[in-house]
Parts: structure tokens; sequence; C-alpha cells
């Protein structure tokens, strides 16, 4: 029998076409689809799609709701756990006679900003080579800058210690750049987020101006995130200091919080319903920087090397969580979300 022209184009389509039934049985799937799935059309149709792995559990909560609510369900930036390791993607459902019509596709798309692990990762291999080959130029010209320090006049030893100073500062941006894409975490256990929190504003109030007023606003019924309590202190730490880097000149208020969050459709990491925001009263993220601001070596600081973002990116990515934010002058929140230790290891 000829193929209808409809089936042909659903099967070169470049996304993953899935039509389900009322009961969330496969009824047909595109190749894009088998693939994304990691299975054969063969052994795929006629299974219940939360059964069809990571891929299709993610998928069949969608259609679910679609059925249900009767009307396009929407999720992007969705965090799939497989035997290959974390993937993110894109699905969206909408009712079809009864049952539901999905479209799955990597996330971030090739139009989409790059963000967490992808922008990271894509770079991770600069990192390594630039640290590996300026390691030993600036060490030889660091050595120098010592020698001449010992021995010179008052103006030329300042000179030279503004080198050591400088070759130290390229060094361990190339170390930190280095570090982001290939970040090893330690096992996960349950941490209690106040005390993380609060130890990392104890950290941020040293450095920050005297004119930055601090500000904790706890839910005392979260339970316990599932996380390496170091990378999470950072990525809160980083997200902290920024808040107040952007009040320095004009004092303000930082407000850092918890709650257990109810996420939105279409919002990232739909499974990390613990969140911590941080809240500032700045004037915001500069409009041209908002699409990329999770990129590495993207600031809006002078003297910004641009990586604390990244950073904090690519820790709630390896946690199974997201971060997000919405800015504006006067008011400036960071999302960043985590998974709770009643979940399973990321």
């Amino acid at each position: 029998m000829t193929e209808a022209p409809a089936d042909r184009l659903g099967e070169a389509a470049p996304v993953g076409l899935v039509l389900v039934d009322r009961d969330v049985t496969l009824v047909q799937l595109n190749a894009r689809a088998e693939i994304l799935f990691g299975r054969s059309r063969r052994r795929l149709m006629g299974q219940p799609l939360a059964q069809c792995g990571p891929v299709g559990a993610a998928a069949a909560e969608l259609a679910l709701r679609a059925i249900a609510e009767e009307r396009e369900v929407f999720a992007h930036d969705l965090a799939v756990f497989t035997r290959d390791g974390p993937m993110r993607l894109a699905v969206d459902a909408a009712p079809d006679g009864g049952g539901a019509c999905l479209s799955l596709r990597p996330w971030p798309e090739s139009s989409a900003s790059p963000r967490g692990a992808t922008a990271a990762s894509a770079a991770a291999g600069f990192g390594r080579m630039l640290a590996h080959e300026l390691k030993n130029p600036l060490a030889g010209a660091r050595g120098a800058a010592q020698l001449i320090a010992d021995g010179a006049d008052e103006e030329t030893r300042e000179l030279a210690e503004l080198i050591m100073t400088e070759t130290d500062r390229a060094r361990r941006i190339a170390e930190r750049w280095c570090h982001i894409g290939d970040i090893a975490p330690q096992a996960f256990a349950a941490v209690n987020l106040h005390g993380l929190v609060r130890e990392a504003v104890r950290s941020a109030m040293a450095s920050s101006s005297p004119g930055v007023h601090w500000h904790e606003r706890f839910d005392p019924s979260i339970p316990d995130a599932l996380a390496d309590r170091d990378l999470v202190l950072q990525a809160v730490l980083n997200l902290l200091v920024n808040a107040a880097e952007a009040l320095a000149d004009s004092g303000g208020d930082v407000v850092v919080s918890t709650r257990y969050r109810q996420p939105r459709p279409g919002a990232p990491a739909p499974d990390a319903r613990l969140e911590i925001s941080v809240h500032d009263d700045g004037p915001g993220v500069p409009e041209s920087l908002r699409e990329a601001v999770f990129n590495p070596f993207v600031t809006g600081k002078p003297a910004g090397e641009g990586l604390g973002l990244a950073l904090v990116a690519r820790i709630a990515d390896i946690h199974g969580g997201g971060v997000e934010f919405d800015s504006r002058p006067g008011r400036t929140v960071f999302h960043l979300y985590l998974r709770d230790a009643g979940s399973e290891t990321p």
C-alpha cells in the first residue's frame, strides 16, 4: 500500500513525533522518536509510553495532562537521565482524538541560546587546552617578575608586582574555565539547604560593601536537597556575590529565600521541587546580555570574568535541576532549582 503524504512528512520530520491513545499507549511514532527513545519501533509499538525508558516516562506525564485537561501542554528544558547520561528535552503535547500527539526534540534547539552544560561542555576542551598551554609561559613570566622585584627600585618593584598579580589572575581564569565543563561531583547526599544558605550568606557578607543589607526568608517545611554540598554552596555563593556587586555603588537589599516549588508549565527542571531565590534591587541585567547570561565569558562587569553564572548553570545541571532569572531595573531574582532527597540520584 502506498504511504500517504502526511505519513511520509511525519517520517521525515526532524523532531520525534508520537501518537498515543487515551491510555497513553503508543500507537504510532516516527524514525526520530526511535532515536530519542533508543529503541526500535517494533519494540515500542503497543507499549505504555511511561514504560518506554526515561524519555517515554517524561513524555507520558505531558500526554496525561494534555488528555485530562483537553489542552496543549508544553515543557521545555526537561531533564532526562538515561544510561548514557543526562539529556535535555522539549516536549509539546496536544489532545488528539481521545489520545494525544507529542513532539519531542533535544533542548536547547539550534536557534536557542546555549545554557548550562551545553555551553560549558562546548568550551571545556578549549579550557583544558588553555590551562595547559598557558601554564609554562605564565610560570616563566611570574618567575622573571619575581627576580626583577627582588633587586629593583621601588617604582620598578611595583610594576613587577603588578605583572605577578596579573599572571596569577590569568592562571586562575584558565583553571576555573577548564573546570566549568569538567566538574566531578562527590557522592550526592541529603543536604540541609538552610544551613548551606546561611554559610553562603556569611561568606558573601564578608566581601560586600557596607551599604548592602542582607535578609533571609526560609520555608522551614522544605525537605533536604539531594546534592553535592560543596558544589551547591559555590553556586549559591556566586548568586549572592553577583547580587551584592550589583548594589556596590548604590547600596540596597539582598533577599535570599527558600521554598517548595510548584513548576509552571514549560518551566525548567519540573522534577526539581526545591527553590533557592536570590533577589536584589539593583539596576538589573542589561538587555543585551539576557539571552546569553549563563554562557561563559558573558559579563556586564568591567573587571568580570563571566564565569560565575556559567558555573551556577553547570552545577544545577549536574544535580538534575535548573536555573533561571527575571530582571528589570530595581528588581532582579535568580532562581536555583534542586531535587529533594527523596528523588533518585541524578
